[in-house]
Parts: C-alpha cells; structure tokens; sequence
C-alpha cells in the first residue's frame, strides 16, 4: 500500500525573537525520514493556532500566510503524485530537492528511448544507416508494448528498469511475440544501448544486464555441396525469373559478396589488379573495411551475361529484392530438388565452405576475403567444415599407411 508524505505546518518555538515572533516553517514526514523548511513568515504565539495550522485573524498578513502555506502544500502534493508514480526511492528528499528546484523528475525508460532514437535519427545517412534506424525504431516499439501489457502503463521511471524488467522482457519476446533466440539476443542489445546511456548519465545506480546472458543460439551452417552447386548452376529453368535469381545467388557465391554489397557492386569497383585479372575493390557496408575479392571465372560470366552497357557508375547486376530473391528460392530448390533453407545469406556460406575450404584455401584466406574481423570468427563459424575437412584428410593419410 503506498503512504503519502504527512505535509504539515509549524511555529518554531525555539527561534522565537525578542520580539515575541517565531518562523513557520512546513515539515515533511514519511516512514522515519523527515524534512523541515522555512515558509518565510514569523508570526507571535497568539496569532497563530497549531491545532489547525493557521494563522489567526483577519489581518491582511493572516491571510498573506495561510493563502501561502495552501500555495506550498498543492504544490509539494502535486510533486509527490508524479514521484509516487515514478516509484521514488526517497521520496522525501526528492520532494524537498523538486520543490526547491534543484533537480528535475527522474527520467522514465521509453522518453529516453525516444530521445535516443531522435538524436540517432539525425544522423541518418552520416552515423547510421536508414535499416539500423528502423530496426530501433522496431525494438522501441517492441519494449513500448511490453510494459504497457506487463506494467498497464505508457511508461516507466528509470529505476524500474532492473533485473526484473530485463528478465521480464525477455520472456515477453520469447513466449508472446514467438521471436527467435538470436532474434531477441540482436533486440536485447538494442536495449542496452538506451540502459548503458542511462547509466553513464546518472539515471540508474546499477546495470540492469549485470547478470543477464544471451539466450544459447544454436546456429546451423546451411551450404550446398559440391554436387548440389552443380545442380542449381546446371538446371534449365523454364522461367526467366528463377534462372535470373539463380543467377544472382551464384553471383554471391563466387564472391562471397553480401546482398546489399552485390547489388551495390558498380561497374567502377572492378578493376584490373596487380595480377592482371580482375578484382573486386570496395567498401564493406556492414564494416566499413575494404574489399579485396579475385572475380572467379563463373562471377566474371555472370557479370557479362547482364552487363547492359551504362558507364563506370552503372550497377554490375540487375536489381531485385532481397525478400523477393528469398521467395523466388523457395521455389528454386524445390524445382532443383536440395532439401535445404536457402536464403541469399546461405550464398556466403557456400562461398566460404564449398568454394574455398573444400578446395583447400588457407583459413587465413578465407577470413580475409569475407571481411571478418578476426581469423577467431572464421574459424568459430565454420569449425565443423574444417573438421570434417580433417577428418577426410586423416582417412586418406590413414589409406596412404596402410601398406598391409
């Protein structure tokens, strides 16, 4: 049950004058804190009645003090309901420290959301990029529906955003939005950008993700083997879109490029190298690091069989939709005949796996050409093809000494 603060009024005994005058002073009582202030008025003991917490009277000056205190008191129960709504920790001191304006409201979680999502918003295009901005934007949305379901209420006071709330979020993600794990791991890391902030800024004590960790993700590599790159590079598709969007895949499967890196590629990014053969030179999107790709020969077909003229600022491949080359895949395996999941993503992988680790690259290479940050991402991707890669070659080392 929430107590509201006693508000009351008083003459100063003790610090009477010669004069026979006290000040008033208003005092605020809750649980075993207390605070007293001087209102800025002294008044004799017989002008004024304690039992009613008034001034006596009907001299101007009387009246000048009660219409004062009444003043005082709709103001500091004003405060005290925004705080009680804030769920204040001390609510006497930051009544007292409100009413003389020393401080501000505590901020509430989802204003400050907000602010971080505008202040972000400014920076659309120099900062961050239009996706970036609308995947926060998603996730404000998100934590918004949250605590209006789980709080039954539009907001929340910082200092309610603790383990509880986090945890609570969660779960919320998981069992009523139905999102995946690594899903809610990405949006859980939104979040602590707003509650890292908030902290460095004074607004809460403690952080809420102190003890929290990421939901286990258990990724499977999704590639196609050799044989099954052969199938989809060798099938006759009787329509144009499919073979098209065929096409594209494979494109990324001889590059290794991301979508939004392939069909950003410009005819400019294409340059004769050192080695006299042609290379990919651009910039990362997801980074910002440069790309060093070697066009294999079945890129370089593709990038001729629908190159349309236009000059060096023309794009090497038609454009389409990621969502529509990953619908139009649906139909493309279960035509070819793979049972498997693939996405334009999945291109990447296989250029990784199929492509290079299969045939013997170096993981070094490999890191390289996809653009990790480290050879430690590489290999923890892609562990298992490297050990089965092991595997085939200690069984052929095993058939080499075997001289029985």
């Amino acid at each position: 049950m929430i107590t509201r603060v006693n508000i009351s009024f008083f003459r100063y005994h003790s610090k009477e004058t010669e004069t026979g005058e006290a000040p008033l002073y208003c005092r605020l009582w809750h649980e075993n804190k207390r605070k007293i202030f001087s209102i800025g008025f002294k008044v004799t003991r017989n002008k004024w009645n304690q039992n009613k917490q008034m001034a006596t009277g009907k001299s101007e000056m009387a009246q000048r003090i009660n219409t004062q205190m009444e003043v005082i008191k709709n103001k500091l129960v004003e405060i005290e309901t925004r705080l009680i709504i804030e769920g204040s920790e001390d609510i006497v001191e930051d009544l007292y420290a409100l009413y003389i304006g020393k401080t501000t409201v505590s901020r509430s979680f989802i204003t400050l959301f907000e602010e971080r999502y505008m202040a972000a918003k400014k920076m659309e295009g120099i900062k961050f990029k239009k996706s970036t901005l609308d995947k926060f934007k998603d996730v404000l949305e998100l934590v918004r529906a949250y605590i209006k379901e789980s709080y039954h209420a539009a907001d929340i006071p910082m200092n309610k955003v603790n383990f509880k709330f986090i945890s609570g979020l969660e779960d919320y993600l998981l069992s009523v939005r139905r999102q995946k794990p690594v899903t809610i791991n990405k949006n859980m890391q939104r979040v602590k950008q707003v509650t890292t902030y908030a902290m460095r800024c004074n607004y809460i004590k403690m952080d809420p993700f102190i003890d929290h960790s990421p939901l286990k993700v258990e990724k499977e590599l999704i590639f196609l083997t050799p044989e099954e790159l052969h199938k989809l590079e060798n099938y006759q598709f009787a329509q144009e879109r499919l073979a098209k969007v065929r096409d594209l895949y494979l494109f990324s499967v001889y590059t290794g490029l991301a979508y939004h890196e392939a069909f950003a590629l410009q005819k400019k990014h294409v340059i004769m190298a050192f080695d006299k053969k042609l290379w990919i030179e651009m910039k990362r999107e997801k980074t910002g690091k440069a790309i060093s790709v070697p066009l294999l020969p079945q890129a370089i077909q593709i990038i001729k069989k629908y190159d349309n003229g236009g000059d060096r600022e023309a794009h090497v491949l038609p454009a389409i939709s990621n969502q529509k080359i990953n619908s139009y895949f649906k139909e493309i395996v279960e035509i070819v005949g793979i049972n498997k999941k693939l996405t334009h993503h999945t291109a990447r992988k296989i250029f990784a796996t199929t492509i290079l680790l299969y045939n013997d690259v170096p993981m070094e290479v490999v890191s390289k050409l996809l653009g990790h940050s480290s050879m430690a991402v590489t290999q923890k991707h892609y562990a298992k093809v490297v050990n089965k890669k092991v595997s085939a070659c200690i069984s052929n080392l095993e058939r080499k000494l075997n001289y029985g």
